[in-house]
């Protein structure tokens, strides 16, 4: 019997490959599990039993809508009178569920049992709303479902509500408050389907309509909004529906790894593969954001009759101004018709409204904004009475839901069209975690509280508007296929002007947006202790206010982004490089030459660290170091008593470094910093990185000194790639490991090439998220020339980096390491055999290829 049914499930997935799909598809085959139920409960014959059990379909199986991996929700229902009997019955149904394949989730209950359950279980309350007999006793299951409503909806409508309010708060803060993320789950996620399940069971509590057609008729959602609504829960039902198929199993979240699969199905399919994905997505945020908007106006409303949207004051009801006013502790957009088409500006001052009153905007006065964006014309766009309201939403600190609203309803979109082109886009990467214009809002939100932890830096802000304005915009101009902080600045000018900021704030606007991104890259790829490179900074950005500005935006926008964007380390060194730069400006109006300052005022710095470590080697004997030879940026980058460490080491190991190299881990909190001295000699690093990569560690920063007698000190950062813990690994081993690679007593290429081989293979990149790129110059140094690598973070990388650069003969005096989110970022400052900065373009050149070879790009 089992067998049979299986050929049935096939001729479904037949059905499903030649294009039957979403609600359809879910109705066959939640009729095709009702058959066989029902024909396995009619051949068990058993006179105990006969005419005294029900077979009820709960949850989605209860609505007809199984997908093709999901659980089949089925409950027994018993008279209590064949308890003995019960379970023979429950095996002659579940077991061929089970043989056939299907997870059965099951239960086996009298009446009186359902309703406990159903005291404790909102899950299971929240399913008998949907339950539907399949075969049995049918008085039974009415007297279920009679004994459900007196217990749990006859009197107690508020109570459901407000426990269905609590359970979908406790979804989103598991799955997601955002429908938003970039990878989402199509069922829980917000402005899933889940939500839009919510709206039927409120409606079927409360208003007593059981579908949204009903909702619509009775007047509670206008028919566009329902037209809409129906439309993306059909679409998310499609999506779902092909998600498990394409998965081979229940899943429900988006997985960036399935999205180019997803969208190549339903019709994105053109030559890029990036481009399909995110238009792909974009499409699912624009379902997901219509049942979010679509349930919150209906549950509103539902809260407002039942009286559950208590703000916790009681605000008198008055006139805010005309067309505007507070009722029932909601701002209410009162205007209409001619008055609202006469005074447009209206609908962006209700929202101020909201915001200085700290009461919701009433859910029907949404609407109207939404039905009455199309008075936003280009003559009120440049209207002052609309770039106030608009402004002073912007600078509240805790403006995120009411600018929310803004893009919910419309609004934004209308008052700056061109923030439309970035309206649920997509970000096929893993660094982000938002689509743009959600980072966008974010980042808004994000730059409020920073302000607020620092009060110093931004007290030296005296223009806020570009500020505000700059936080919101940052990311306009991505999708246009140039360079987004060009392009996202060139609009960013024409918007500040329509919105009556003065030349000097759009310049400031400006800049802000073009240079974004300035200090997040240069505080991590770049010599922070280069005084040179402290001062170009510092004569571009100009002027402390400029700087503020810029470190508050580079700050929440890298926060907006998401956790794997963010960290200590980030923020340490964005803070280090604000604050450098930061001195030389604060100087530049007091003394002719700030350069020889600020070269003072390090070259003190250093001869106060020096004197401290001096003070702690005075008792010191036989140290074979003098601190007078130890090199300025060695002294600034550790703490005096870590480098009378080294110091030590140095004099008790010294036959050991001078011969071999010495190894030292410790744990320091997320990563194990590992210390290793050795003698001087061309691909060092090169082998460390390899012994590192052999044995599943991923170097994740490294500081790189060589002191006057050709002793290597590097302090290398690493992660395990196999969750091993720190006590399991046997350093002896890797010190071992390594003296056998810088003897070349140890095939390390051909070692890590046969590892990487065997090895699970190579990790999944998404399309186009990754970015390849070699640059080799001499701008930004003095002394050495850079080389900046951008590669996907693969096994092996900074080995095959390194070993290249030590191919050419290159020394490596300082690198710096940076991994975000599967995304490798690699800066090395580098000098020929003669030590002199690589002046030769062909040579360059070469240099470039032959990375790019060795990273599998060439």
């Amino acid at each position: 019997m089992a067998r049979g049914f299986s050929r049935k499930r096939q001729a479904l997935d037949e059905l499903w490959q030649k294009g039957l799909s979403g609600a359809s598809l879910l109705r066959e085959h939640s009729l095709m599990v009702d058959r066989f139920i029902t024909d396995c409960f009619a051949r068990f014959e058993d006179r105990e039993t006969a005419g005294q059990v029900a077979l009820i379909a709960l949850g989605g199986y209860g609505r007809e809508e199984l997908f093709p991996f999901s659980d089949i929700d089925l409950m027994i229902l018993f008279d209590p009178q064949v308890r003995q009997d019960i379970s023979r019955c429950a095996d002659a149904v579940l077991y061929p569920l089970w043989d056939a394949g299907y997870e059965v989730g099951h239960g086996v209950r009298t009446v009186e049992e359902s309703l406990r359950q159903a005291a404790d279980d909102f899950v299971f309350r929240v399913a008998l709303l949907d339950g539907r007999l399949i075969a049995g006793n049918e008085e039974l299951f009415s007297r279920l479902q009679e004994a459900y409503r007196r217990d749990y909806i006859d009197g107690r409508r508020s109570d459901f509500i407000a426990s269905l309010n609590r359970f979908n708060a406790e979804r989103r803060s598991r799955f997601g408050s955002h429908g938003y993320l970039l990878e989402p789950n199509i069922k829980e996620s917000k402005g899933g389907l889940r939500d839009a399940q919510s709206v039927l069971w409120a409606a079927k509590v409360v208003f007593g309509l059981s579908s949204l057609s009903g909702i619509v008729e009775a007047g509670f959602l206008i028919k566009s909004e329902g037209e809409r609504c129906q439309g993306a829960y059909d679409a998310l039902v499609r999506i779902r529906n092909r998600l498990h198929y394409v998965s081979g199993r229940k899943n429900d979240q988006l997985f960036f790894e399935q999205q180019e699969e997803m969208a190549a199905a339903f019709g994105f399919d053109g030559p890029e593969l990036k481009a399909n994905v995110e238009a792909f997505m974009r499409e699912v945020y624009g379902h997901l954001r219509t049942i979010t908007v679509v349930g919150e106006l209906f549950f509103d409303h539902v809260d407002e009759i039942l009286g559950l949207s208590d703000t916790g004051r009681q605000e008198p009801d008055r006139l805010l101004e005309k067309g505007i006013e507070i009722r029932n502790n909601r701002v209410h957009l009162t205007a209409r018709g001619e008055e609202l088409a006469a005074k447009p500006y209206l609908m962006m001052r209700a929202i101020l409204a909201s915001v200085r009153c700290r009461l919701p905007l009433h859910h029907r006065s949404r609407m109207t904004i939404t039905e009455q964006v199309h008075l936003i014309n280009p003559k009120l766009r440049a209207s002052p009475r609309m770039a106030k309201p608009f402004f002073a939403v912007l600078a509240d600190g805790d403006c995120l839901p009411y600018v929310e609203i803004m893009l919910d309803t419309g609004l934004l979109g209308a008052y700056l069209p061109e923030f439309s082109r970035i309206d649920a886009l997509a970000q096929h990467d893993v660094y982000h975690i938002y689509t743009v214009d959600r980072h966008s809002l974010q980042a808004l939100a994000e730059l409020h509280r920073v302000v607020a932890e620092e009060p110093e830096i931004a007290g030296l802000v005296t223009r806020n508007r570009p500020l505000h304005l700059a936080a919101l915009l940052h990311d306009i101009g991505k999708n246009s296929g140039r360079d987004h902080s060009v392009y996202g600045s060139e609009l960013a000018g024409a918007i500040g002007g329509r919105l009556q900021l003065d030349e000097i704030e759009v310049d400031l606007l400006v800049f802000l947006v073009r240079h974004h991104l300035f200090i997040p890259e240069n505080a991590l790829r770049r010599d922070l202790e280069d005084r040179a490179f402290i001062k170009r900074c510092a004569e571009f950005i100009g002027d402390p206010e400029r700087l503020a500005m810029l470190y508050l935006l580079s700050v929440a926008d890298s926060r907006a982004t998401g956790p794997s964007a963010w960290s200590d380390w980030k923020a340490s060194l964005m803070r280090d490089l604000y604050h450098k730069v930061a001195a030389y400006l604060a100087h530049t109006d007091e003394e002719a030459d700030v350069s020889a300052m600020v070269d003072r005022q390090y070259l003190e710095g250093v001869a106060w660290l020096r004197e401290q470590v001096q003070d702690l080697t005075q008792n010191q004997k036989g140290l074979r170091m003098s601190v007078a030879d130890l090199a300025p940026d060695y002294l600034c980058s550790f703490t005096p008593g870590t480098v009378l460490t080294h110091l030590r080491l140095h004099r008790d190991r010294y036959s050991v470094i001078r011969q071999k190299s010495l190894v030292l881990a410790e744990e320091s909190g997320d990563h194990w910093s590992v210390l290793v001295m050795a003698h001087d000699q061309p691909g060092l690093l090169a082998k460390i990185c390899g012994v590192m990569t052999y044995n599943n560690l991923n170097v994740v920063n490294a500081q790189i000194f060589t002191w006057a007698d050709g002793t290597v000190v590097d302090t290398i950062d690493v992660r395990p790639a196999d969750g091993v813990e720190f006590s399991e690994f046997d350093w002896a081993e890797i010190n071992h490991q390594l003296d056998l690679a810088v003897s070349h007593r140890f095939s390390l290429a051909q070692r890590l090439h046969e590892k990487l081989k065997a090895s699970a293979g190579r990790r999944l990149e998404l399309a186009g998220s990754h970015e390849y790129r070699v640059e080799v110059e001499n701008e930004s140094s003095d002394e050495f020339t850079i080389v900046e690598v951008h590669a996907a973070d693969l096994p092996g990388q900074l080995y095959r980096i390194t070993q290249t650069l030590a191919d050419f003969g290159i020394n490596i005096h300082k690198a710096f390491i940076a991994t975000e989110v599967g995304q490798l970022i690699d800066v090395f400052y580098v000098t020929d055999r003669r030590g002199k900065r690589i002046d030769d373009p062909v040579l360059r050149h070469e240099l470039v290829e032959e990375v790019l070879r060795a990273l599998g790009r060439q």
